[in-house]
This record gives structure tokens, sequence and C-alpha cells, in this order.
């Protein structure tokens, strides 16, 4: 086990349940946050934590992102979750308003029930998501601007799941997806349908996956203990499982429950080389890392 300190912290308006990140590649600094709040509707901050919009709606499970999606001539950051009854909705952030636009979702990939969504791969022109259903099942779906009323949605792929999962994320574009699950664990499943690695048994209340030191990792948290865990995305080994401390003017973690990751720049230098947003329901807290504390922390258990 090893220990590193929290970057900065903000707080949100309400309880949140799912963070995140939504760069800008030409203005690092107007990169921005999204948090779903569990009483319904979203927030999206500055990385200073600055709100710059408040969106009313349904309470989201989960966040996925499209950064910088060309649509109808323009550019904007959207974003995609479910709702409580199972319906998959997408919004478009226009920050010079300060407001949010929903975007209508047809298709056959858009008719199904869904629990949980996240980003899987991104295009010219197109993303793809992946779709967490009812019945330990999931599915890809294509996400394009084909002209017609609203987002087209085509499914590319569906495939079981070794258990019901509540979160996911992609593993860098190797056709493979990671999910998690309080009660069930950690899975590598291929979009054939194969399980690739399971590491069953622990409380994992998020998943997200980068790069640390050339190693692709799965970092998740737990609620339960507390901690941040790293493990080799290729086989879940577990590497390490680190104590978020307190930094300047950042408490560290209490209960993080939620959790998103960048490596894209978000200006400064601490953030330069990628992000790491947790909420922590412990206390109300947004907390972001530095994505290089947490390789340090793993380089030095390793030297």
């Amino acid at each position: 086990m090893r220990e590193a300190v929290v970057t900065s912290a903000f707080s949100t308006s309400e309880r949140a349940g799912a963070l995140t990140f939504l760069p800008s590649t030409g203005e690092p600094w107007r990169g921005l946050i999204a948090a779903a709040l569990v009483d319904g509707g979203f927030d999206v901050f500055t990385i200073d934590g600055l709100r710059v919009v408040s969106a009313s709606g349904p309470q989201l499970t989960t966040l996925a992102p499209a950064p910088e999606f060309p649509l109808r001539g323009e550019v904007f950051p959207l974003v995609f979750g479910a709702d409580l009854d199972g319906q998959l909705r997408g919004y478009a952030i226009i920050r010079e308003a300060e407001d949010v636009a929903e975007l209508p979702l047809e298709g056959p990939g858009a008719e199904e029930a869904v629990n949980a969504a996240c980003l899987f791969e991104t295009g010219i022109g197109y993303f793809d998501l992946a779709l967490l259903g009812e019945n330990a099942q999931a599915r890809i779906v294509r996400v394009r601007d084909a002209g017609g009323a609203g987002l087209d949605l085509e499914v590319r792929a569906e495939f079981d799941l070794p258990f019901a999962a509540r979160n996911c994320s992609s593993t860098g574009g190797d056709d493979a997806l990671l999910v998690s699950s309080p009660n069930s664990g950690l899975a590598r499943v291929n979009i054939n349908g194969r399980v690739e690695a399971i590491e069953a048994g622990r409380s994992i209340d998020d998943v997200s996956y980068t790069g640390l030191l050339g190693r692709p990792v799965a970092l998740t948290v737990s609620a339960e203990t507390g901690r941040m865990g790293v493990f080799d995305a290729r086989n879940l080994q577990l590497l390490n499982e680190i104590v978020l401390n307190d930094g300047i003017n950042a408490p560290g973690f209490q209960s993080p429950s939620a959790l998103a990751v960048t490596e894209s720049n978000f200006g400064g230098m601490a953030f330069s080389t990628g992000v790491i947003a947790v909420y922590d329901r412990g206390d109300d807290r947004v907390k972001l890392v530095a994505r290089e504390v947490i390789g340090r922390a793993v380089m030095s258990d390793e030297s």
C-alpha cells in the first residue's frame, strides 16, 4: 500500500453520483468536469471548481463524454447517461449560454433499456458508447449525426457480462470493456463475450482506464475501504492500493464513490499530463489528483 496527496478539491451544489471530463484540445484551461447529481440533473465545472452550467433533469446513473463533437456545423461537448427508467439521454453543453440542450436519440441502439453508459471509442464523425443493459448484458452502439431529427444510434456488438455491472470503462482501443460492481468486483470482457479476467469479491464503486508508466491500468475507488486500487488492465492483477491524504486546502479521501480519469491537458503544471477526479461522499467534494501523482506512487513501490 502506498500514500499520495490530493492536489485540490471543490464542493458541488448537491450530492453527486457520477463524474466525467470534457477536455478542450485547443484551450486546455477551458476543459470542464461534469457531475451527475443524485437528486437529478447535472452541474458542469471548470477545473478550478467554478460552476458554469447547472442543468435540471432526471437522475443519471453514469456519465459518458463526447468532448468535442461536430453537431450541425458547430462543435459541442456532449454528455450521455441512463436515467432511472432505463432510458439513455444525451445533452449538448452550450457554455456561452450557460445552458444545455437535450438531444433526440433515434435508431435501434436507443431502443433497449440502459443501466449505465461509458465512452468506448472515438472516430472521425462518430463515437461508440458501451451501454450496460439489464440481466448482465452489454452492447456497443455507434453514435452519428446522420442528418435526421436526432442522433442516430446503430448497434455494433452485443454480448453477455459475468455479472450485472454498474460501471464500465473502455480499455484503450483493444476491443475489451472493464466492468465493475460494488457487490461483484471487477472484470475485463472482450466484445465477443469472452471473459478475459475477473477479480471477484471486491467492493468497487467505479472504474476508469488509463496508462501509468507505460502500463495500462484500471483505477478503481471503493467507498467501503476509502482507497484507490491500481490494477493491471490486461489481467486485473492488483498492483497497489493507494491512500490519498490531505493536501494543501484539499482533504484526503474518506468514502470515494465516483471516479473519472483523463490523460488530456487541463492547463497548469499540475494537470498538464492529465487529471483524476473523485467524488467523495464522505464530505461531498470533488477531489482532484494530478495523474502523475498516482504514477509516482506506483513507481516508488516498484523501485
